[in-house]
């Protein structure tokens, strides 16, 4: 069992609903007063405790719509069931919850989404409390030396980018907010490459006072911003820069990452040369961050000392109340309550992520099998019998969005099975041991490799890095391959499968299509690619990647979510994003 060697107060999670939440003034209600009052701050290790340690409880959650990952209808859905490597299919009277998961999988949302306005005010609600925190900080920072205010104030600022990152990604043009308590009328939006610039410029400022250690590990840091975290998210937003500077959205125009310059410590480097120098600074930190000899060993039940993960959410079915829904969501009824937990016989993977993987073919990734539950269901090496008498076997190949009249409702898919079956899981397996990984180092070398092509140089070393360690693990073979932008793109598709970074991969390869008329063809697809599911060009155009300097070929405005009906309602300063 886990232990850590502080305590973290936690923050209760104020209700997502429209008028419970007033964070920042965007809807009505000031909830400062949750946050601790004057009179409770009375020394430097409380002022640490409700200003800095406070905020990573917001981190996961044991509430839907919250949490970066770990729970239903928020940001993860929206990055993975949006995206084409995974689809929560209508299983008759399951799952087709008002159409939700069509939408996000046909690209059918609108303003109203649940899904989206959960992330605008879990993100925002994260935002508030770092400002809150920093607003403590300044009024008892004499309670601290001076470099500890310093640290702390670089810490809660960096948590404070980290939602920026993913408004900027999700939502594109939202108000930049820095201080607490603001009313509505003093809101105003900002362009997309405003906030970019903004929470660059945030990261680069905190980075130098960030302390140098491990955040996976039990221990002081377990769980926190660190210089390696940063640095991490430094190559993210390099990475996607010429996305995400991008103002106009329909124009089908975007810059070239050669071209955008980036202020990185005392040097300017093109955003593809960012991405480098971060990476090598997390290779070079005294964290000591390291592959694992398997892909399996970061997703172990107790993965907290596997040296690839670089940024965690803290796990323990006692101590932390956040909540890992993914397994959950996945498996069959009878396959969950067979490993002691409850399943919702949902989600599963798409034909594109089969053939991906060369599902049904000579060439299937080694990685499959570690990925996925497919076809015989075994438990303890023998075959799962269902209550009916027959052999539980998921139908991969069977699956589509509506299943319903289908013999394989309750089958088609393969389930999610990356991270390890925990038998001291408790609440259907949702509290566990294994912690949420949501940055590692596997990502870090891909980029590399990636920004390196992008860049016209060689990427060939960090790509096989990833490419060839299952294969050496498991002593098979597997076939060498090129670093090209196209199979780095497959590479990061396999790698990288329920990690909740598809969706924005498709989107900085110009692949994120408008699917809400395809539905219909992409089943008759889907049926004849069971006959030809060797050749993984076939899956998506990654052709498009070639056709342009910077490997981005994309016009279409559903590369961001809609600004959510409610914020538009109770913030006349806010406008929608163009085409909703």
């Amino acid at each position: 069992m886990k232990v850590p060697r502080h305590n973290i107060l936690i923050i209760t999670l104020l209700t997502l609903s429209v008028f419970g939440l007033g964070g920042c003034g965007f809807l009505d209600e000031d909830y400062r007063s949750a946050q601790p009052t004057e009179s409770v701050i009375t020394s430097a290790s409380m002022l640490r405790q409700q200003a800095v340690l406070s905020l990573y409880t917001h981190i996961g959650s044991d509430t839907d719509g919250a949490g970066l990952q770990g729970t239903y209808r928020g940001i993860y859905d929206l990055q993975t069931f949006a995206s084409d490597e995974a689809i929560i299919p209508v299983r008759g009277g399951d799952w087709l919850d008002g159409g939700l998961w069509m939408d996000l999988y046909e690209h059918t949302w609108t303003d109203d989404n649940e899904v989206c306005l959960n992330a605008w005010l879990y993100l925002f609600q994260l935002v508030e409390l770092c400002n809150n925190s920093l607003g403590l900080l300044d009024r008892f920072g004499s309670l601290v030396t001076d470099e500890q205010l310093t640290a702390y104030n670089a810490e809660v600022r960096a948590v404070r980018a980290m939602a920026y990152m993913y408004l900027v990604d999700l939502f594109g043009r939202v108000p930049i907010v820095t201080a607490s308590g603001i009313s509505v009328n003093e809101i105003r939006q900002s362009k997309r490459s405003e906030v970019f610039r903004f929470t660059w410029d945030e990261l680069q400022a905190v980075l130098p006072y960030l302390a140098d250690e491990k955040s996976t590990c039990r221990g002081e840091y377990y769980g926190r911003i660190t210089y390696p975290v940063a640095c991490f998210m430094l190559m993210k937003m390099a990475l996607n820069a010429a996305v995400w500077t991008d103002d106009d959205l329909t124009d089908g125009i975007q810059p070239d990452g050669a071209d955008i310059q980036l202020l990185c410590g005392h040097e300017t480097l093109n955003a593809w040369e960012a991405v480098i120098h971060y990476g090598t600074c997390i290779l070079a930190s005294a964290a000591g961050h390291k592959m694992c000899q398997s892909q399996s060993d970061c997703f172990a039940v107790y993965n907290e000392d596997a040296a690839e993960n670089i940024f965690t959410i803290p796990m323990n079915p006692t101590i932390y109340p956040h909540r890992f829904k993914n397994l959950f969501r996945s498996l069959h009824y009878q396959h969950a309550a067979a490993l002691g937990y409850g399943g919702e016989n949902g989600s599963c993977a798409t034909q594109q992520t089969l053939d991906v993987f060369g599902y049904g073919t000579p060439d299937k990734d080694c990685r499959f099998d570690g990925t996925f539950f497919a076809d015989m269901v075994r438990v303890n090496g023998e075959p799962l019998i269902l209550s009916n008498g027959d052999t539980l076997i998921y139908q991969p190949r069977e699956v589509e969005m509506v299943l319903t009249g289908s013999p394989y409702v309750a089958t088609a898919g393969a389930r999610m099975q990356k991270y390890a079956y925990d038998p001291g899981g408790i609440f259907d397996g949702q509290l566990r041991n294994t912690d949420i990984v949501l940055f590692r180092l596997a990502d870090v070398y891909l980029m590399i490799s990636e920004a390196k092509v992008r860049n016209g140089e060689n990427g060939q070393e960090e790509f096989d890095r990833v490419h060839l360690r299952e294969a050496i693990a498991l002593n098979v073979t597997t076939s060498p391959r090129e670093a090209t932008l196209e199979n780095i793109y497959y590479e990061r598709w396999m790698e990288l499968m329920w990690e909740g970074w598809h969706r924005q991969d498709q989107i900085r390869f110009g692949l994120f299509e408008d699917r809400a008329n395809e539905s219909n063809k992409a089943n008759e697809s889907n049926r004849s690619n069971r006959s030809n599911t060797s050749n993984r060009s076939n899956t998506s155009n990654t052709s498009n990647t070639s056709n342009t300097s910077n490997g981005l070929n994309n016009s279409n405005y559903l590369t961001v979510f809609p600004i959510p009906l409610q914020a538009l309602m109770t913030n006349t300063h806010l406008t929608q994003n163009e085409g909703y």
